[in-house]
């Protein structure tokens, strides 16, 4: 059989996700890949599909290459073998099944990890035809990255070949559920026998919808963590199929593809190939050296094109002699995409006269540049610029943003079969040759900084101030993944013009911006000194800029690399005090005091504000009210002070790890772990469940309830309702005791403050003779919460022990940077409570005396990942039971410390439960709004945010699925039913919590809540579109950050967590609480008029002036 034939008939393809909606009801079209294996076998059964490369040994004991030509007919016999094999061997392999009504469902994933060569073509199409869903695995995966993915689709069996075997089997070792391992055949034994018996190697049923994602599974990379399983479609291979506009003689000779089969532009050159007869030619290797790949072209006579990365085009341009490049010339296209090529490499390359052609493609969406022969001079193609292809759903949304970014635009792609828009994260500038048509990609949406400390910076204040002094030409943040931020700063004088004295003055000029700055941003914003600014003066070096002078962030922070990381490691070693006039502090001596000047340290170097006498050596410096900015300092302060004698490295975590004056100096000493450690948060999460759940507790007419956090909206709304119930006689609500900082005054009548802040912060007002008969305040250290929950008279605790029948536990810090082992104090004051319920059994000690109660607050964040537990099975709605494992939480220290309380509420319970005269009951609580009455409704929040910068963007978003609203005032009954609520008598007393879920169990659609604002005549929405999502985000990213854009400041949470969470994707099951609540069981949804009063109060306070 000879390598290429004359001519190649082309099928005629189908996708109808497409604009062109190709032709829709012509009987002959095709819908799936293997219906294009099976056609090519009967139409161009001798043309070639593909030419493999193969290292072969020669006599002299060497190696050489070479090229295996494998037809069309070969390649759909191999794939019918191959599915004969699969049918035998692989005993978990389920195939589809249908109804007598015609629904039909799939079985599990069957995954590949396999090298990239014919063979994976041979699996993937076998698979696909039989109607098994693929999980296609890369090789490079980690075994923890390959244990996430078959965990996530619910995959059964893994084919490997005999080098990965070992990789795959450390992934599944690490699963609970048993997966098995099948060894795949080489493709030789698929290919190298007779010629079958032409036949199909479509099952009826591999096909079932358009909107069937179970078809092929093909993943993210994992370059910002585990790697994100992306199922696709049928018509996601059709779309890649026709992916080009080449004509026939323009599809002839050899297509040479270094890129694998296991990502998306690897598999649009084998989509060609079975489309237009590109034919498909794979090196012995997909990773090949360029002497490799130069001495293929020389084998293969009939090559004419190339599909690769910008690393191997590197290489090539890099040899030492101009082989590459002479190789590269003779081609008709260089397709190179999958990241950013060289500028230096690409107008080298482009100089020679290699035709270059820019491809870009998103895994979710697809290949978004058709491949063609690039002709610069007819039709001014410019191959830094990509070309967008025609035949796709794809809107290109123009948005002007600031700090010099005018002309930007960005796309939005509509997946086969998702139903939803996809924003491509990419920001791109239009050609000012072919504006429609060619983009260039100048950065992307994720410019926000997000720290070390999980904390965001929005560097658009500090680079706008910089920009508007005229001593500055631009600056540019910086510090993804570090402990602080720190910028660049071109001057407006001509670079180079500055000796060093003038360099220090010049940044000393900036440090005054910074300082003005610094007062108007969060601690975790703030530069912390001069040295965190990097002074851009050397020639040829400045901030890089677009075509439309607009700043490539990530291109500086490359191009200034290495100034950033001289910069870290001086600040590493520089203290800035942040006290003015403080000294810089000596050393510190191991063998004398290391705790009084550690102690020092925090009191006089770092802005502490509490006095001296009022905070101890055991005490948590963040619940003392430590942020993170005061945490870096004193870091550094601890690694200077203990150069020259400590015995450990003080890691930049060092004060997170050990966030007490004890805990710093037994690590210091090394005493403890001090740098990465060998603790997991789980293992944290298991020894504090472990030291507080175990730990054997000290030895009026109506209810009295004592309650912590009271004066947030739960809170308030709870004093409210329990304080109107004939059988409560007393609220006893307990606060945090102000901490005695220079900002804070410790109030003379704790009571009156919160009348204040019940009026003030939610418009609530309760009568007088209700404050005076019902509702008592007393003050706690809930830093120091042992071992009289902080109260500062011991009576106090007596009072609580001998009134209090019921105790609700909703006090709570929402900070979502803290570790978890920063929650310690909580875990206390939750034991804490925990032993005064236990006391109160004691103290009274009689069967007549009902047991007392105590009741947590917890939070839907506990059971976040519940659904990838074994023991869900798959369900999506949570039942009201114990989390079975430390991984179901949200991985953010709220959500663990949440969790750990849970547990020692359960452990507790064990002990000390019912039948030892204490009931414990803990409630996780969903989404909550504003309450009926006032309409109050917080406008911080993400959805007040939404609906105001909605009348910015031009209109409300597209949101899918279904939410689960739940009034403030009516989560606050239904909590008071469940408080209340005695559980029928059981022959053996309980040893585990009551636990119960509260959420609206009436689900409604978005649709319901956005057409209600859209029909609010003081919104002026009604005439707006509604957009899809995407179009949306784009539009708010690209309005300007101020007060009329306020989801701009939550734009993390917009691009990353809205849709997931307002879709549903964590339901909570209220079956026990709806038992046990009417509030619950008669809640209704939210409606119009409802809306109407939220949009009324947002208004009433200025917010949507």
């Amino acid at each position: 059989m000879s390598i290429m034939s004359s001519s190649f008939a082309r099928p005629t393809l189908y996708y109808p996700s497409s604009k062109l909606k190709r032709l829709q009801n012509d009987p002959d079209t095709i819908k799936t890949l293997p219906a294009v294996v099976d056609f090519n076998a009967a139409r161009n059964p001798n043309y070639t599909f593909c030419v493999q490369g193969e290292r072969i040994k020669t006599d002299d004991g060497g190696s050489t290459t070479q090229a295996v030509a494998i037809s069309h007919r070969e390649f759909r016999d191999g794939i019918l073998r191959c599915q004969d094999w699969l049918l035998r061997t692989v005993a978990e392999m389920q195939l589809p099944t249908t109804t007598s009504d015609g629904v039909t469902t799939k079985g599990p994933p069957v995954a590949l990890l396999m090298e990239s060569n014919v063979g994976l073509a041979i699996h993937i199409l076998a698979l696909m035809g039989l109607g098994v869903p693929v999980l296609v695995l890369s090789t490079r995966l980690s075994p923890l990255a390959i244990q996430e993915l078959l965990t996530t689709t619910g995959t059964q069996a893994v084919l490997t070949s005999p080098r990965l075997q070992r990789v795959c089997r450390e992934g599944v070792a690490g699963l609970d559920q048993t997966k098995s391992i099948y060894e795949r055949r080489p493709y030789g034994d698929f290919l190298t026998q007779e010629p079958l018996t032409a036949r199909s190697i479509c099952r009826a049923d591999h096909h079932t919808d358009e909107n069937d994602l179970q078809v092929i599974i093909l993943h993210s990379s994992g370059s910002t963590g585990l790697p994100k399983a992306i199922p696709q479609s049928h018509e996601y291979f059709v779309g890649h199929a026709a992916c080009h506009d080449l004509a026939p003689s323009e599809a002839e000779g050899l297509n040479v593809s270094t890129l694998p089969l296991y990502h998306g532009f690897g598999i649009l050159a084998m989509c060609l190939s079975l489309s237009i007869g590109l034919t498909m030619c794979l090196p012995v290797n997909s990773v090949s050296s360029a002497e490799a790949l130069v001495d293929l072209f020389a084998l293969l006579k009939h090559a004419r094109s190339m599909m690769t990365v910008p690393s191997v085009l590197d290489d090539l341009a890099q040899m030492d002699t101009d082989a590459g490049i002479q190789a590269l010339r003779k081609l008709e296209f260089v397709a190179v995409g999958g990241g950013p090529l060289s500028p230096p490499v690409g107008a080298r390359l482009a100089a020679a006269g290699v035709p270059l052609l820019n491809h870009i493609g998103a895994t979710e969406v697809g290949a978004l540049s058709p491949i063609f022969v690039p002709r610069p001079a007819q039709d001014n193609y410019d191959y830094r610029y990509f070309r967008l292809r025609r035949d796709f759903d794809i809107d290109v949304l123009d948005s002007d943003t600031e700090g010099g970014a005018a002309g930007r635009c960005r796309l939005v792609g509509h997946p086969f079969g998702l139903g939803a828009p996809f924003a491509i994260q990419d920001q791109l500038v239009r050609s000012a040759d072919n504006p429609e048509t060619d983009f260039l990609v100048v950065g992307r949406d994720d410019d926000v900084i997000v720290l070390a400390t999980g904390e965001k910076v929005l560097p658009g204040l500090l680079e706008a101030a910089i920009a508007q002094d005229g001593e500055c030409k631009v600056g540019v943040m910086f510090g993804r993944g570090q402990f602080e931020a720190g910028v660049l700063v071109e001057p407006r004088r001509p670079i180079g013009g500055f000796d060093e004295k003038g360099v220090e003055q010049f940044r000393e000029h900036v440090w005054e911006i910074v300082k003005t700055v610094n007062e108007k941003v969060d601690a975790h914003a703030q530069l912390s000194s001069p040295k965190s600014i990097i002074v851009v003066t050397t020639p040829g070096k400045a901030i890089p800029r677009s075509s439309k002078d607009s700043v490539l962030r990530q291109e500086a922070w490359r191009v200034f690399e290495s100034e950033i990381e001289a910069m870290y490691q001086e600040l590493d070693g520089y203290a800035s005090s942040l006290t003015p006039g403080a000294d810089t502090p000596s050393m510190i001596d191991l063998d004398a005091d290391l705790e009084g000047g550690l102690r020092d340290l925090v009191q006089n170097s770092i802005g502490w504000r509490i006095p001296a006498g009022q905070w101890a050596d055991d005490d948590d410096l963040f619940e003392l009210g430590m942020d993170s900015l005061q945490a870096l300092e004193l870091r550094r302060l601890i690694a200077t002070a203990t150069k020259s004698t400590k015995q450990t490295s003080i890691s930049r975590d060092f004060v997170y790890r050990h966030p007490s004056i004890l805990k710093l100096s037994s690590a210091i000493r090394g005493n403890e772990t001090t740098t990465t450690g060998t603790t997991t948060p789980i293992s944290e999460m298991e020894r504090f469940i472990a030291k507080y759940a175990a730990s054997t507790p000290p030895a009026e007419t109506g209810h009295v309830i004592l309650l912590t956090g009271s004066t947030g909206s739960l809170g308030t709304h709870l004093v409210q309702h329990l304080s109107s119930l004939p059988s409560v006689a007393r609220i006893i609500c307990i606060i945090r005791k102000p901490s005695s900082s220079s900002t804070s005054i410790v109030s003379e009548s704790p009571k009156d403050d919160l009348k204040t802040t019940f009026a003030a912060r939610h418009g609530m007002s309760l009568p007088p003779e209700i404050w005076a008969a019902k509702i008592d305040v007393l003050q706690a250290d809930f830093a120091k919460p042992a071992p009289f929950l902080g109260l500062a008279e011991p009576h106090r605790y007596d009072d609580l022990r001998r009134r209090v029948t019921h105790i609700i536990h909703n006090g709570w810090p929402m900070d979502f940077n803290r570790h978890v082992s920063s929650f310690e104090s909580q875990f206390q004051l939750t034991r804490g409570l925990l032993h005064l319920a236990h006391d109160i059994h004691t103290y009274h000690n009689s069967p007549s005396k009902k047991p007392p109660v105590f009741m947590f607050i917890s939070s839907i964040a506990v059971a976040a990942n519940y659904a990838s537990e074994p023991q869900a099975g798959g369900a999506r709605i949570v039942p009201e039971v114990a989390m079975p494992s430390a991984r179901c939480p949200l991985p953010i220290g709220y959500a663990q410390a949440k969790y750990v309380c849970e547990r020692i509420i359960e452990d507790f319970a064990g002990v000390h439960g019912r039948g030892d005269g204490v009931v414990t009951k803990y409630v996780r609580v969903g989404q909550m709004t504003g309450a009926r009455g006032t309409g109050r409704w917080n406008p911080s929040e993400h959805f007040p945010a939404l609906v105001k910068s909605s009348l910015v963007v031009g209109g409300l978003p597209r949101v899918q699925g279904t939410l689960s609203w739940l009034p403030v005032d009516i989560a606050a009954t239904a909590l008071s039913d469940l408080l209340f609520h005695t559980p029928s008598p059981s022959p053996s007393p309980s040893v585990t919590p009551e636990i119960y879920h509260l959420e609206n169990p009436l689900r409604q659609s978005w649709d319901d809540i956005l057409t209600a604002l859209e029909t609010n005549p003081s919104l002026a929405l009604l005439s707006l579109p509604r957009l899809p999502y995407a179009t949306w985000l784009a539009r708010m990213l690209a309005a300007p950050d101020d007060e009329k854009n306020p989801a701009k400041k939550m734009a993390g949470f917009f691009q990353n967590e809205f849709e997931h969470m307002a879709q549903g994707a964590v339901v909570l099951g209220t079956e026990q609480a709806r038992r046990c609540s009417e509030a619950l069981r008669t809640v209704g949804p939210v409606d119009a008029e409802l809306v109407g009063r939220y949009v009324d109060a947002w208004r009433a306070v200025g917010f949507l002036d």
